[in-house]
């Protein structure tokens, strides 16, 4: 990144160092977003533009910022199943608020933001996480889990959602 002038670079530095410890900074800069995740400062890719993808089986999907793949697994127990056009239509989108996800058969839909914040995933990596749909329904969540209606019975062909995001700033 080119380097800001110096009293961009004090203001930023008070920013960051009066920081609260659950606070949210985001310095825009030179591309990149400065911010802070725990005791750390942080520089990262901003959040994506959005984007709403068909899925149709695909390996990978390569998206404005990562790619995500669908890697065969025969005995991962978080597998999704395969697209199915019966099942409906499968779509990747980034997050809009509000979904929901189950994570086990025998328990309610949970939400997603509190999921993703437990998980103690960095936010501009939540802001940033594909999400695989079937029809309006939040199926696959990478690095998350499967809801139970969607995952791969025993001995079924099944994939593992994984995300890989691009490393680099604008």
């Amino acid at each position: 990144l080119r380097p800001p002038s110096a009293a961009r670079l004090a203001a930023m530095l008070s920013q960051l160092a009066d920081a609260a410890h659950d606070a949210r900074v985001a310095l825009r800069h030179d591309g990149a977003v400065i911010g802070v995740h725990g005791e750390h400062v942080v520089v990262h890719a901003p959040p994506p533009a959005p984007f709403d993808l068909a899925w149709h089986g695909e390996s990978t999907l390569d998206l404005p910022h990562g790619t995500l793949a669908f890697t065969p697994a025969g005995a991962a127990p978080m597998r999704l199943a395969r697209a199915d056009a019966a099942r409906g239509e499968w779509r990747v989108r980034v997050r809009r608020g509000g979904e929901r996800l189950a994570l086990d058969a025998a328990g309610p839909r949970r939400s997603l933001t509190s999921l993703l914040q437990r998980s103690g995933m960095p936010v501009w990596e939540r802001d940033a996480l594909p999400l695989v749909f079937c029809g309006d329904i939040l199926a696959a969540v990478p690095g998350i889990g499967v809801d139970p209606a969607f995952r791969a019975a025993p001995g079924a062909r099944g994939v593992v959602v994984s995300w890989h995001a691009h490393l680099r700033v604008a």
